[in-house]
């Protein structure tokens, strides 16, 4: 078969797929990521990489292996935002000089510093330690909503939650 002809079949095949499940599909990421621009992003990779499969006809369920795509891409999406350091703004600190109000200029800079530490402490963790704990203590995201947005059991996430506290307090208290 030419290679014309295969991508002609393979985007038949999958073509339809696409239509009939982009709501699907659009729903499950925008209600796993929170984001419907991200949502719509990573539809889109998930479309672009089930047409460029390099053995299409080794798919057997072509709505099932989309929505695997879906779920790594959105899995990889949440790690990388667990990993990315919490933005703080220094709009605090410039006010806190200007007003020329040393106690409170130093509060923010004790506050600061604390961010920067619990950064650190937050960086050595494994990823789904920091993403579950992240998820749960900052997002406020209950166990279930947790495990069904990094695709893990209600279970193993109390279990990661845990130990992620205890490596926290552990290098607090140092």
């Amino acid at each position: 078969m030419k290679r014309p002809e295969q991508a002609y079949r393979r985007d038949r095949r999958f073509g339809g797929v696409i239509k009939q499940y982009a709501p699907q599909l659009h729903h499950f990421l925008s209600s796993r990521l929170n984001s419907e621009t991200e949502a719509q992003d990573l539809a889109q990779e998930a479309y672009l990489r089930l047409t460029r499969v390099a053995r299409p006809e080794l798919i057997r369920s072509p709505e099932a292996y989309l929505f695997r795509i879906a779920s790594n891409l959105a899995n990889e999406r949440l790690l990388k935002r667990a990993q990315d350091p919490a933005f703080v703004p220094l709009d605090g600190l410039e006010q806190a000089g200007e007003d020329g109000d040393g106690a409170a200029f130093e509060g923010t800079l004790d506050q600061r510093a604390e961010i920067v530490r619990l950064e650190e402490i937050l960086d050595e963790m494994p990823p789904l330690y920091r993403a579950v704990l992240l998820l749960r203590k900052r997002d406020g995201y209950s166990h279930s909503e947790i495990a069904e947005k990094l695709s893990i059991a209600p279970s193993t996430v109390h279990t990661y939650l845990k130990r992620a506290l205890k490596k926290c307090r552990a290098r607090w208290s140092e």
